[in-house]
Parts: structure tokens; sequence; C-alpha cells
């Protein structure tokens, strides 16, 4: 197997830059594309996992900025889910290993995501934008042994670009429909005395999708649904004080303001898959009208609604060091402090919760909590009912983190030792509010108003503290033996972790308390495996076992403040990748079972009436994921590639499911049947410059996109039907700058279909057309 240097890893800011899964188009054949999957460079056709690489120039000629993009057309295996319509915060599932409710601040996440090998603690702000990304990998599969914390399903890795330590910069600007603007720029300074320094900035904001109501004087804030405003800034520095020591420094800070997009509430049909009666749910015997569709957004609200934005601010400190103490050993070490706060309240625009008075109360019994000290009403007007859930959320983190790792290589043998070590503290507050009174005994008087609590202003309101403390030390060597001719690679991996969480809740229904939850604690060892072997120079064949955990916790919806325990994956691989025909067609194929121990259930209680309430537990037995992966890419001629990704996906559910919930469908989400993707790159010189087009297609099975659905409620199922495009002027020189100018179409036939859904027949829909011009320079 061909091997390359030790590469050492960076820093970044928070977020994440996301395309499709293929290289930038080549000259001459399919690019090759070096990843640090198992730390250090190699191949991507040399690593014996299934991996997806994004170069930086595939990122670029797509237009990609930010995870956000994935979900529409992500890797094989990958389903993603802007959670409760969040453009910052995203559900990550792999292979069947899901997490539906990923903002919580007590529960851990299936599918692990690193920046420049930097573990990130939380869902939060995973949606924001990203600057200047040398390349993206994504790992599907068990990754434990060589990754820091619960990389059960998989792993999504991002390194960035550090300091060339030569003058140069580049920068664009993007205009498009929704107001949509974009200004990105990135400064590499002149290296002095051993230092080089890079500055990055970031500006991005967009209207929203769907307007609110008309604007009334009652309500504090009235924003519209989909909006999106965001800033960031990131400064680098590299220092070699000799030719065997590198040193990287990073700050990052970014600030983002989201509303959530607007939730669709759509009747169901009379009768669900299983020939049940759909009963009818108090939302759809009430007030709100049923004149929302699943295949068109809607445009403008139902009637004038509370909405204001979730403010998310995330910053960190990285410093990272390398020394290569000999040709053949290098010795790492990872330093990390971050932090992480997000708080807003999310608008369900009646979707949720009618409640009915049998004789009309007066407005002063409800007490108001955000937009100010009043509903925005005379207090005697009289109400005879309320609706209109609106979700508060506050999360606080921070994080410490550091990470050794010995890289070597020996004859005929490469190894990996490591320890680690993680620290975080999260405060998790939250509570469900009501913002939508109705003034007449036939509800055709709904009124939005700024949001309140019932019974007292505190009712609800709880909130939880958690501290993480986890220690784990890995190993992996991959011996490649002189007798087959160095073609046939034995790798063995283990990862032993102690892992400690503590758990108070600290406010109830907005009283002090002092209840400490059931710490978890768990010491364990995962192993992992891997035969492979080079049938010819381009041509790998491997099979793999890993095994990784998730840890467990206590939900902070939970009611009784119940634990739950760890989640197991035990994942069967075999795969295959070549480069055929003189490079000019790469075919890589997997197929896995992946075995679910005590899969890690979220349930909503009272799924029609308050969603916010839910509980996690662990569904005793087995659940099975069994999946066929394909990634094709080919280029016939010089300038011209094409790509297809297919997925099959299948899981069985133990008996557990169908007993541990008697009054709901326990199901497996994010498991689409059929999931495709292809595209088209083409590139021609035209004189001034190269003309370059892009496109790209992809779709998906329907696929359940809750956890649970109550018998007698109505959970519509979630899918992927898009297509983008893009054409750009590149490489026009002008004077010492290169100039690039794009013309862009996302979402390019405006179809619509759900990509999040929840029990109640409501739905958040694809974004909608997007278009727009980009022009960018740099020398």
């Amino acid at each position: 197997m061909r091997r390359g240097k030790i590469y050492l890893a960076g820093i970044s800011l928070p977020g994440l830059l996301m395309g499709l899964a293929v290289p930038a188009v080549a000259q001459d054949g399919v690019a090759e594309i070096i990843v640090t999957a198992q730390k250090r460079a190699e191949n991507l056709q040399d690593v014996p996992i299934a991996v997806s690489a994004y170069s930086s120039e595939a990122l670029e000629a797509r237009g990609a900025t930010g995870l956000t993009a994935l979900f529409q057309s992500p890797p094989p295996g990958v389903v993603m889910q802007p959670f409760a319509g969040s453009q910052s915060l995203l559900i990550v599932d792999m292979r069947g290993v899901t997490n539906s409710d990923p903002g919580q601040g007590t529960v851990e996440l299936g599918t692990a995501v690193y920046i420049d090998d930097v573990y990130l603690g939380r869902a939060q702000g995973m949606g924001a934008e990203l600057v200047d990304p040398e390349r993206i990998e994504v790992l599907r599969g068990p990754q434990g042994t060589l990754f820091g914390r619960n990389a059960e399903g998989g792993a999504i890795r991002i390194v960035t670009k550090k300091p060339t330590g030569i003058l140069g910069g580049d920068g664009k600007v993007t205009i498009g429909n929704f107001d949509q603007r974009r200004y990105e720029a990135h400064l590499n300074l002149p290296e002095f005395a051993g230092f080089s320094i890079k500055l990055d900035y970031l500006n991005s904001s967009h209207d929203g999708w769907t307007k609110n109501g008309p604007r009334v004087a009652r309500i504090a804030r009235q924003d519209d649904f989909g909006a999106f405003d965001g800033e960031g800034y990131r400064a680098s520095v590299r220092w070699k004080p000799t030719s065997a020591i590198t040193v990287d420094y990073a700050y990052d800070h970014s600030v983002t303001k989201d509303t959530r997009d607007y939730n669709v509430l759509v009747r169901p049909p009379l009768i669900d898959a299983n020939g049940r009666t759909v009963l009818p749910l108090a939302t759809l015997t009430g007030a709100r009208p049923l004149t929302d569709r699943l295949d068109r957004r809607t445009d403008t609200a139902w009637t004038s609604l509370y909405n204001a934005p979730f403010r998310t601010e995330a910053s960190g400190h990285t410093l990272q060091a390398g020394w290569e103490l000999n040709d053949a050993l290098t010795l790492r070490s990872i330093t990390a402090f971050r932090k992480t706060s997000e708080e807003g309240a999310n608008q369900l625009g009646g979707a949720f919760n009618l409640t009915k008075f049998p004789v009309a109360r007066p407005a002063s019994i409800l007490f108001p909590r955000l937009g100010g000290t009043s509903l925005g009403i005379d207090p005697t007007t009289p109400i005879w009912g309320i609706s209109g859930v609106t979700s508060y959320n506050k999360v606080k983190q921070k994080q410490e983190s550091q990470e050794f790792q010995l890289v070597g290589s020996l004859p005929d043998l490469e190894f990996v030792i490591g320890a680690y070590y993680f620290h975080e503290r999260v405060q998790d507050t939250r509570q469900t509010l009501l913002s939508i009174i109705y003034t007449d005994r036939a509800f055709t008087q709904a009124l939005g108003v700024n949001p309140f609590a019932v019974g007292s202003a505190g009712a609800g309101l709880n909130s939880q503290e958690a501290e993480s403390t986890s220690y784990a030390g890995f190993a992996q060597a991959t011996w490649s033996p002189a007798f087959a001719d160095n073609r046939l690679h034995l790798t063995g991996g283990l990862r032993y972790t102690n892992d400690e969480k503590k758990f108070e809740r600290t406010m109830f229904n907005g009283a002090p308390t002092a209840k400490i939850g059931a710490p978890f604690r768990e010491k364990r060892w995962d192993p992992a495996f891997t035969i492979a072997y080079d049938v010819t120079d381009a041509i790998n064949i491997y099979a793999r076992y890993a095994q990784a955990y998730r840890a467990g916790g206590v939900s902070v919806r939970s009611p009784s403040f119940k634990p739950f325990g760890a989640e197991v994956n035990k994942s069967f691989e075999i795969g295959v990748k070549s480069d055929l025909i003189e490079r000019r067609l790469r075919v890589n194929a997997a197929l896995f079972e992946n075995r679910i121990h005590n899969r890690q259930i979220t349930s909503q209680l009272d799924p029609a009436g308050d969603p916010a309430i839910t509980d996690t537990l662990n569904a005793p037995g087995v659940t099975r994921i069994r999946g066929a992966e394909l990634e094709i890419i080919a280029a016939p001629t010089a300038g011209l590639q094409v790509s297809a990704t297919y997925a099959y996906l299948h899981g069985k559910r133990p008996e557990s499911y169908f007993t541990i919930d008697p009054l709901a469908d326990v199901r497996i989400q994010s498991l689409p049947k059929h999931a495709v993707t292809v595209a088209i790159d083409y590139s021609v010189p035209v004189g001034i410059g190269d003309l370059a087009f892009h496109g790209d297609y992809a779709m998906a099975s329907d696929t359940s996109g809750t956890g649970r659905v109550a018998f007698g409620a109505y959970a519509y199922d979630i899918r992927r039907d898009v297509a983008n495009a893009r054409i750009a002027l590149q490489n026009v020189e002008v004077g010492p700058a290169r100039w690039r100018l794009a013309l862009f179409a996302k979402n390019l036939f405006d179809t619509a279909y759900p990509v999040f859904t929840a029990p109640g027949a409501n739905a958040i829909l694809s974004p909608p057309r997007t278009y727009g011009v980009e022009l960018g320079a740099g020398f």
C-alpha cells in the first residue's frame, strides 16, 4: 500500500462546509485526494474504511457554504435534518446511528464532528458557515479506536488551510434573492522571524423564507421565518522554530442569529400506513386553517406570530504542536478550549396544543415571559382558548480537551499510540410557552401575542447542569508483511475509555431545587480489526470489524430526570476501492451491518399536545442496520467529470420496540431505502479564462423523520428531491489578481418536500429556490 509522510493537523472556525463527495475536476483522470483519516497522510483510495473526501476546489466549484448543503446531497449512508427548522442546529445520522434531539445539553451525539482533530461536544452552531477549509472527510462506521468521543456511527473531520508565510489573499462577494449577502476575505501575511499569520473574516445573511403575518404593534418581535445573519473571524499563527517542530495556534469567534423555519400543518390521511384510523388531533379539530401543503412552501404565516431569532455564539482557542523526533517518529499535542452558547424561542405556529376553555377567562390569568412585561393586549380581554407552542431554550457549554499522539513507522509496521482527556460543563434551561389566544367562542379570532406561561411565570421552567469527564488511551497498528510483498495489511486497534457524567436539576417549575440525577460511569474497551489486500496497485479490498459506543446520560426534557444507559455499535463491513482505466474511473463500494445494542430512543410523551416533553430510554436487544454504498467517479475526457452515489439502508427492530411503548409506534428514523446523487462538472478554456459548469441532483426514498409516533397521531416522512446548478468564468487575470464571476441556483426547480417532521401532521419544508451572483478575486 502506498504511504505518505506524516501530516500535522491544524485549527478551525466553528461550523462546516460541505459539497458533493467528489474531488475537483482533473485534467488527466480522477484527481487524487490525500486524507489523514488514520492520523497520517494517505491516498484516499488506500484507506481501508468507507471515507468520502471533499477538496476545497470541489467545494468552491459547487458554491457550498455550510453544512446545510450536505443535508440536500449527502454522501451515501448519511441523513441530515435541520432540527425543528434550525439553520444552526442539525441532526446528523449515519448508517442508522441517530439522535432525534441533538440540542439537549446532557446527551451525546452519535456522529462525532472534529475541526482539526478537536471534538465538538455540542450540536449548537454546527450549521454555521466556515471560512477556508482545505478538505472535509466523512468517515462512515465506528471510529472509536482513533477518535476522541462518541464516534459510534462515524466521524466528520474538517481540516483547515494553514498560514503559508507568503503574502497573498482572496475574497468574494455574493448577492442573491431573499436579500442574500455574503462577504468573505482571507489574508496571508509574509513570514517574519519564523512566524506566519493568516486572518479570515466572514459575514453572511439572508431574509426569511416565509413572511410573518401582518405587522402588529402588540407583538414585541415579529421576525420572518427562516432568516439568518452570521458573522465570524479567525486568526491563526504558525511558528516553526526548527525544521522538525511546528506549532499552530488559532482563535476563532462567531455569532449567528437565525429564526426557525415555518411549520406547515397538513391534514393527514384518515388511515395511516398500518391501516389504523388516525384519530382527530386537537390541532386538526381546532382553529388553525388547514391550508398548508407538503409540496408547496407557505409564503406567509397564517396569522401574526411572535418570532425572534436564536442567538448562537461560539469561540475557541486551539494549540497544536508537532515534533518530528526522527524520520520515522512524530509526537503531537492538541490542546483546545471552546465555549458555546445558544438562546432563543422556537415558534411552532399553532401546529400543536389547542386548549379550549369552557367559559371565557380574562387575559390577566396569563403570565408574560418573553417580549416584555405585557402580552400586548388589554388584561381584561376575554379568552376562550390558548395555543401557539413557543419552546424557549438556553444552553451554555464549555469544554477543554488534551490529546497526545505518537505516530510512527517501522519496516513493515505503522502505528499510532495516543492518550486523550475531555472535560465539559453544560447548563441547559428550557420552558414551554404559548403565544396565541382566541377571543371568541367560535375560535375565529386568533391573536398572536407575546409568549406567556399558564399558572405562574415559572410554570414549566426547568434548568439542569451536566459535567462530563473522559479519559482514554488508544493504539492502532498496521502490519504489511514482506512475505506478502507488502500487499497484505493487517490492522488492529484498541481503545480504553473511562467516562463519568454528573447531573443536577437546579430549577423545576420555576422554583430552585437540587435534584441529583443518577450519574453515568463506564469503563470499557472497544476494539477494531481490519484485513486489507492490494489486488493490484489500483484495486484494494478490505474487511473490517469495529466497535464504538455512545455514553449514557439524563434527558433534560424528562419530567422525572430519569437516566439512560450507553449504546454500543458492533459493525461489520467489507469493501473495495478501485481506480480503473488509467485512473479515469473510480469505483468504491461497501457492504455493512451495524448491530446496535441497547439503542437510545427519544420519545415524545405528548406529541400532539406538548412536543417539548420527551424522555430518553434504552431499547433492550439488538437493532440491526444493513446497507450497501456505492460511489462512482468518471473522468472520460480532460475537463469533464461525472459522479454518482447510491445507498441502500434497511433496519430491523428488536421485539422491545413493540413493547417498550404500548401507546406508540417506535421507529428507526433516517433510513431511506434508496438514495441517489448524480453530478456533472465540465471546465473548458475560453481565451480569457476557464468556463466551469456544475450541476447535481439528489433524491432519497421516504423515511421516518421521527422516532416515535403515538397511535392516533400522524407523522409525515422526510424525503429528498433537489437539483442545483452553477456556472463560473474563472481564472481571469487582471493585473496581479485572478478574478471569478459565477451564477448559481440552489433547489433549481423550487421543489418542496419535508426535511423535518414531528407527530401531529406538521413539517418543515425544504428551503425555496435561491439564486444569485458571486464575484471573487485572489492574489
